[in-house]
């Protein structure tokens, strides 16, 4: 069984923010740790696992098996309006780049400018960056999200971006990734990726 399939599966259900799955003895599911944001009351959410798991992946697991624990204040709270690309900008000054990375949703703009060297990998990181200073001012938060890696990799003849953030909610650590397909900017793509990484802790 793919255990990292079946956990993103599960959250992507309404409600839930983060999903563990604990295997005991020959790799049987032991312990399924749900974070919910308590949109659904937690008897209801656990019958709605049960559904997936059992429909989707031929799991009949015990509801005593499913551990749900509530955050109902905004630690890590959900808005309504997905974020979105207003504008991209770069702009090479030799030894030195800076970036300009604008989000929108249907209510406000976000907007983030960022200086440093001029070098391929720290133009990554600072795209990154730049997208989630924004994200966090959109949502409320301050020193949530850490850019863990960028990786580009080929995906038949094409190639992807791949970008691992860490989140920390509640002094945990949860590490959420995110890809885009490079088509005609690479940048953008990138921007997408980190996007793509927490939107399902981000919207509904």
């Amino acid at each position: 069984m793919n255990m990292e399939l079946i956990e993103n599966n599960l959250e992507k259900l309404d409600s839930v923010i983060s999903c563990k799955i604990i295997l005991g003895e020959n790799d049987i599911v032991d312990e399924i740790h749900i974070v919910s944001n308590g949109k659904i009351n937690p008897k209801q959410l656990s019958r709605n696992i049960q559904s997936i798991l059992i429909a989707t992946h031929n799991l009949n697991i015990d509801y005593k098996k499913i551990s749900i624990a509530q955050i109902t204040d905004k630690t890590l709270g959900k808005v309504e309006n997905r974020l979105k690309i207003k504008g991209l900008s770069f702009n090479n000054e030799g030894s030195k780049a800076s970036v300009k990375v604008a989000l929108k949703n249907s209510a406000d703009t976000y907007e983030t400018s960022l200086m440093g060297i001029n070098s391929v990998r720290n133009i990554e990181r600072m795209l990154v960056d730049a997208t989630l200073k924004n994200i966090e001012e959109a949502l409320g938060y301050e020193d949530t999200f850490i850019l863990e890696d960028v990786r580009t990799i080929p995906v038949s003849s094409e190639k992807a971006v791949v970008v691992v953030v860490m989140c920390m909610v509640e002094d945990m650590e949860q590490k959420l990734c995110g890809s885009c397909l490079v088509k005609t900017d690479y940048k953008e793509a990138i921007v997408k990726a980190t996007l793509d990484a927490v939107n399902r802790y981000t919207t509904k």
